[in-house]
């Protein structure tokens, strides 16, 4: 396998629809046992579909994957619906995997060339997005108050943007008497509306102006510049993920708990 998927989503991450071209169609089963254990969240998914193209988010950087469907682009009058459940990379290669299932079960396959229809599941990637978007301005605003002397020196490590473990960490400690603080700033940066732009970076670019790369950062073999997201004159992140199209768009972050373990913090949040 030498076509790779190109990844629509980090041009264009507007696009709900799209039309792609099915390079194979396999199963499950018949996968590498490393790809195989790619599908222990969705135990349902029966088939992997490889496009060419996809506008479905892969899951990673800390965004879960987007689902939705996919149908016959040639033949509109057929049957079959193919349920995304679950986007990965395989453990080798740049061809994505779509894991799911035929809809109903003995509906005709895609045949390799075969031009299909994808459809994202609107209400999630837009959920995606907020908290993803959030997540950024969260730590830029913890960033802020680092150098305004509100917290103490701080050096960003990680974040999740899932809907039900989202947060943001820190090597360093941050007391829960800075709750309101961080708060604050958060709800100011959201309120300037400032818009979020999609860059590529080269590394020397990337490094010198991201946060959120102090522990080390690498680009995916291969490539020469970085994908990067910025939050208009508040600060930017090397980013693959999908995003709002300005801060206000993110709706309220609610700062939720400050937790602390063997001197790191982390401060949990959600959208609403």
């Amino acid at each position: 396998m030498t076509d790779e998927t190109k990844l629509i989503y980090q041009q264009d991450g507007d696009r709900l629809v799209h039309t792609a071209g099915i390079l194979s169609v396999v199963s499950v089963s018949a996968l590498a046992e490393t790809d195989q254990s790619l599908v222990k969240d969705s135990p349902d998914a029966e088939h992997a579909v490889i496009t060419n193209s996809t506008i479905f988010h892969v899951q990673g950087g800390g965004q879960p994957s987007d689902s939705g469907i996919m149908t016959s682009k040639v033949n509109e009058s057929a049957d079959s619906i193919f349920e995304v459940k679950s986007v990965r990379r395989p453990a080798h290669g740049s061809q994505i995997l779509h894991f799911g299932r035929f809809m109903p079960a003995e509906a005709t396959r895609f045949d390799a060339g075969e031009e299909v229809q994808q459809l994202v599941h609107v209400e999630k990637r837009k959920l995606y997005s907020r908290l993803h978007t959030g997540g950024h301005i969260l730590g830029l605003a913890i960033n802020a108050l680092c150098r305004e002397g509100v917290l103490s020196s701080l050096t960003e490590s990680k974040a999740s943007h899932y809907p039900d473990s989202a947060a943001v960490e820190f090597v360093g400690i941050i007391e829960g008497k800075h709750k309101d603080a961080i708060q604050v700033k958060t709800d100011e940066y959201v309120r300037s509306a400032r818009p979020i732009k999609i860059h590529w970076w080269s590394m020397e670019e990337l490094l010198e102006k991201c946060n959120g790369v102090a522990g080390g950062f690498e680009l995916p073999a291969g490539e020469v510049v970085g994908r990067v997201v910025e939050m208009e004159g508040l600060g930017s992140y090397p980013c693959g993920g999908t995003h709002v199209q300005d801060c206000s768009q993110v709706g309220k972050i609610e700062v939720k708990k400050i937790s602390r373990s063997k001197g790191s913090s982390r401060v949990s949040y959600r959208v609403v």
